[in-house]
C-alpha cells in the first residue's frame, strides 16, 4: 500500500473555485436509488458525501473509507457507488444497522418475483383473515377497553393489548399470535395490530435471507407511518385521544406502497453498479469511542456527521427506533436494551452532580462557564461537557483508526443550550490539534434537505421552542502523525 500524499493546497484550491451556495444542494433529488429505503433521524444528503469523495479522490488513492456514526448508511452507499474496496459503517442502534445493511447489499432482478409472490400472498391472507380483522375493534369495544387511554391507568388498553388480542383470536379459531411488545396497544390500534402481524408472518417464510430483510425493512418503515404517533416528530409523542379514536391507517396500501418504491430502488442500484458488487463493506455495532472492530491506520478517508448533541435533549435515535425494534425482533433485544439506546450513545453519561472540566478547549470552556451562571444550569451542562467528552474521545479513537496523511470530514451542526451557542465546528479544531490532526479548513452549507425536526427547545422548558438550526459546517483535518 503506497503512502498517502499531502495535497492540503490542491483541496482548498478545489474549493475556493466552487460556487458559495455549492453544499446547499438545495436542488438535489436526494432521495435516489436505495437512500430512502427508510427513515431515519438528522441525515446526510449524499451529495455532500459524492462531492467530497470525488475532490479526494482526484488527489489520493482511497481504498478504505470510515463512517464511525453512520446512522442509515448514505456514506457506505456512496463508498460503494466510487469503488472503494473497504467500506467501514459503525453505530449503536441496531436499526442503523438492519438499514445500512440492506441499503447496501445488492440483490439480482430475482427481487421483482419474491415481491409478486408476497403480494400474492398477502392477498390471499387478507380474505381469509376478512372477517377477523373487520370484527377486532367491535370486540375490544364491547369488551370495555378504551383504545384512547393512558399508558399508566390499570387494566387499559395500551398496556394489556396483546393479551386482549390472542384471546380475541383463540375465540375466532385463528393461528395468527401477536408479540408480546410492551404498551403495543398505547401505538397501534387494535385492527393495525393484526394486519401487522399478517404482513410479517408472511415476510419470515421468505427462503432468501437478503430479501427477507429487504422486505422486513420495509415493513419496518410500516410500523412507523401506520402507529398512533404523531407525524412529523422523531420522539414518541402520540396523537391526541380524539385522533386515536378515529384512526383507521390502510396498513396494506401503506406497505405496498413501501414495498413497490423499495424494489425500484434496488433495481436502480443494481443497474448503477451491475450484478456485482465489488467493494467489501463491514458493519459494527461498536462504542465509537473505541471502534473494536475497525483496524488501527487502515482508514484513507473519513466522512461522518455526528449527532448535534445528546440524545435526551437533541435528536433522540433511540425513541425513533423503538416500535420498529420491538416489532421486528432485530437482535432479540429486551424492552429495557431498547429504551437505554439513546444512553448509550453520544453524551448519554449523566453528569447531574457537575464535572471537573478537563478537555483542551478554551471555547468550550467559555460556553460552559456562560450556561453554569446560572445554578439551576448544572445538568444542562453536564449534558453538553458529557456529549463533548465522548466527541473528544471518538476523534481520538477514529484519528488512530486513520492512515497518516488521510483527510477526515466532519459535518457539524452548532447547537443552542440555554441562549447559549455551542460551536461546535471551533471545538472540535481544538480537539482535534491535540490529536495529531492539523485543521485544513472549515466549509458551511445551509441546510436545506436535512431530515431533522423542524423545532427544538434549547432551554429544555415545555413549550419554549424555538427554529432549529439552519447551517452547518464541515470541517477539514489531515493526520499528520
Amino acid at each position: 500500500m503506497e503512502e498517502l500524499g499531502i495535497v492540503d493546497d490542491q483541496l482548498v484550491k478545489e474549493f475556493d473555485k466552487l460556487p458559495a451556495d455549492f453544499w446547499d444542494f438545495k436542488n438535489e433529488d436526494t432521495k435516489e436509488l436505495t437512500h430512502s429505503i427508510h427513515n431515519y433521524p438528522a441525515v446526510m444528503v449524499y451529495p455532500i458525501s459524492r462531492n467530497i469523495i470525488s475532490i479526494v479522490k482526484k488527489y489520493q488513492n482511497i481504498e478504505s473509507l470510515l463512517d464511525p456514526f453512520m446512522g442509515s448508511g448514505t456514506v457506505l452507499l456512496e463508498g460503494i457507488l466510487a469503488n472503494i474496496e473497504k467500506v467501514y459503517g459503525n453505530d449503536l442502534n441496531p436499526l442503523a444497522h438492519r438499514i445500512s445493511k440492506a441499503k447496501t447489499t445488492l440483490i439480482g432482478d430475482e427481487i421483482v418475483q419474491y415481491r409478486d409472490k408476497l403480494v400474492f400472498d398477502l392477498e390471499k391472507e387478507y380474505e381469509k383473515y376478512d372477517k377477523i380483522l373487520n370484527m377486532v375493534t367491535g370486540y375490544v369495544d364491547e369488551a370495555g377497553y378504551d383504545i384512547t387511554a393512558k399508558v399508566l391507568d390499570k387494566g387499559n388498553w395500551g398496556e394489556n393489548a396483546p393479551g386482549i388480542l390472542n384471546e380475541y383470536l383463540v375465540k375466532m379459531n385463528c393461528e395468527i399470535k401477536i408479540p408480546n411488545i410492551k404498551n403495543l396497544g398505547f401505538w397501534f390500534v387494535p385492527k393495525c395490530i393484526l394486519e401487522l402481524q399478517i404482513i410479517k408472518s408472511i415476510i419470515a417464510e421468505i427462503d432468501n435471507d437478503d430479501i427477507k430483510d429487504y422486505f422486513m425493512l420495509c415493513f419496518s418503515e410500516t410500523t412507523r407511518l401506520a402507529s398512533n404517533r404523531r407525524n412529523g416528530e422523531f420522539k414518541m409523542y402520540r396523537m391526541t385521544p380524539e385522533k386515536v379514536k378515529k384512526y383507521n391507517p390502510n396498513v396494506k396500501k401503506i406497505f405496498l406502497q413501501i414495498l413497490d418504491a423499495n424494489v425500484e430502488k434496488m433495481n436502480s442500484f443494481r443497474n448503477r453498479v451491475g450484478y456485482k458488487n465489488n467493494s467489501i463493506v463491514s458493519l459494527s455495532l461498536d462504542d465509537a469511542t473505541k471502534l473494536v472492530s475497525i483496524p488501527e491506520n487502515s482508514i484513507d478517508l473519513v466522512i461522518t456527521s455526528p449527532p448535534y448533541g445528546d440524545s435526551r435533549t437533541t435528536v433522540a435515535y433511540g425513541q425513533f427506533s423503538r416500535v420498529s425494534l420491538q416489532w421486528c425482533d432485530y437482535e432479540k433485544l429486551s424492552y429495557k436494551e431498547i429504551i437505554d439506546i439513546d444512553k448509550k450513545l453520544m453524551g448519554g453519561t449523566s453528569y447531574k452532580k457537575g464535572f471537573s472540566y478537563d478537555l483542551p478547549s478554551e471555547v468550550l470552556k467559555k460556553a460552559l462557564d456562560e450556561i453554569l451562571e446560572d445554578d439551576n444550569n448544572l445538568e444542562r451542562a453536564g449534558d453538553v461537557y458529557s456529549f463533548y467528552r465522548d466527541l473528544s474521545q471518538v476523534l481520538d479513537t477514529v484519528t488512530k483508526k486513520c492512515r497518516k496523511n488521510s483527510y477526515q470530514f466532519w459535518v457539524v451542526g452548532n447547537r443552542t443550550v440555554k441562549h447559549v451557542k455551542l460551536p461546535t465546528d471551533e471545538i472540535l479544531v481544538e480537539l482535534g490539534k491535540t490529536k495529531g490532526l492539523k485543521h485544513i479548513t472549515t466549509l458551511g452549507r445551509t441546510i436545506s434537505n436535512k431530515v431533522m425536526p423542524s423545532e427544538n427547545s434549547p432551554t429544555n422548558e415545555a413549550g419554549k421552542k424555538v427554529k432549529t438550526m439552519n447551517k452547518e459546517l464541515i470541517v477539514i483535518f489531515r493526520k499528520e502523525t
